[in-house]
């Protein structure tokens, strides 16, 4: 099931994202990796923000981290959202890929229950044939 209902608007894929969606209907994460001096970054870009390198690769990460920062949102910022409020916004921290900080929600706990440095594994929302979303749940 959705964390949120039909209606919500989805990612569009686009050329330099294409890699990080197509991984993710299989249920991998991949994170964006500079070739040249080994920095991850998400979301993709087009150039390393460490050494500005345009040359990279994707990292498979095993989807373990831990909720580096979160907010709870109390009021629908979408009409989508009106009827799920409130929902947590969470910031993970992947445990590999270069502690790489990646926005999402947890799923599977009440907004309340959620806590900085809570362990967390990626889950998968399938959004639509083409946009499976990684989210996570307690680990």
């Amino acid at each position: 099931m959705p964390y949120f209902p039909e209606g919500m608007p989805i990612p569009v894929i686009e050329p330099l994202t294409e890699p990080f969606w197509a991984a993710a209907r299989e249920h991998r994460l991949v994170i964006q990796h500079c070739t040249v001096c080994g920095t991850f970054r998400h979301l993709p870009h087009t150039l390393c923000g460490n050494c500005q390198s345009p040359e990279y690769d994707w990292v498979e990460s095993s989807g373990r981290g831990s909720v580096y920062t979160y907010t709870i949102v109390g009021h629908p910022v979408h009409d989508a959202t009106n009827d799920s409020v409130p929902y947590n916004v969470a910031i993970v921290e992947l445990d590999d890929c270069g502690n790489v900080l990646v926005p999402s929600n947890v799923v599977d706990c009440a907004p309340d229950e959620v806590a900085v440095g809570m362990a967390v594994v990626v889950a998968w929302d399938e959004i639509t044939d083409e946009v499976t979303f990684p989210r996570f749940r307690r680990a």
